[in-house]
Parts: C-alpha cells; structure tokens; sequence
C-alpha cells in the first residue's frame, strides 16, 4: 500500500491514535461519521467459516475524532518513522509543524506560523518526528 493514502487519528472511545484508511459520511449513524479501518488485520472482507460467511469484522474498524484526523505526506524522518499532517518535527535549531501548503501545493514545515520550508523526501531526513500539535503543542513553543 502507498503510505501517503494512510490517515491517522485518535479514538472516540479512548484517545489512542489508529492510522490506516479513512471513511466519512455525513449520513452516517452518530458517532460514526468518521472511522478509520486498519491497513493490515482489518477484516475488511467477510471470512469463510464452514458453508457460510462471517461478518466484516467491525471490532477492528475504530471510530475516530475528526478534528484530529491527519493525512500522511507519504515521506518518512531520519528515523524511518512516516510524518503526518500536525506533527512537529525538530532538527538542531528549531521545532517545525508539518502543514499543506494550498498555493505551494505540497507539504510544508511551518515555524511560528509564518515561515514555511519545503518537506520534500530528500530534506525529511534532516528531521525527526517529537510529537504532534494534538499531545505536545509545547514543543512548538520557542526556545529562545
């Protein structure tokens, strides 16, 4: 699977971050208008037990907080980890979030919320992943 399709976002039911793929529907059952089902384990398809079908699995689809869901930009940090929309990620001097920039159309490192550095494959691997703006936003703080 292409990475930079995978989405991530943390639990309704207990706050801990799921990544996988992405559904949403605005005439979904409440509470189900946003879920993400894993990419691997998710039994998505029905299994065959004996002559008949099993059902789809529901208990590894996650219901999830949509104002924390985030897109992954399909490139990984010095360390091989996947980077996400709203992560912060540091280098020697300073501490970044990753952001989709319209205009550029492309991600982006933002610092301060004014200057933007281009996130491309080749420059993630200058930086690390230390948290994300939803669990950590005091890593954004200045240090100076």
């Amino acid at each position: 699977m292409n990475d930079r399709y995978l989405f991530k976002a943390k639990r309704v039911d207990n706050g801990e971050w799921v990544q996988g793929n992405l559904i949403q529907s605005c005439d979904a059952t409440d509470g189900w208008e946003s879920i993400i089902i894993p990419a691997k384990n998710s039994n998505m398809f029905a299994k065959h037990i004996g002559h008949g079908y099993g059902n789809l699995g529901f208990e590894n689809w996650y219901r999830v907080n949509p104002s924390t869901i985030c897109r992954c930009t399909g490139s990984k940090d010095k360390n091989g980890e996947l980077i996400y929309e709203n992560d912060i990620m540091k280098n020697k001097h300073n501490s970044y979030r990753v952001v989709w920039d319209n205009e550029e159309g492309s991600w982006m490192l933002e610092l301060d919320s004014v200057s933007l550095y281009g996130l491309g494959e080749a420059n993630s691997k200058k930086y690390e992943v230390i948290g994300n703006i939803f669990d950590n936003p005091q890593l954004l703080e200045s240090e100076e």
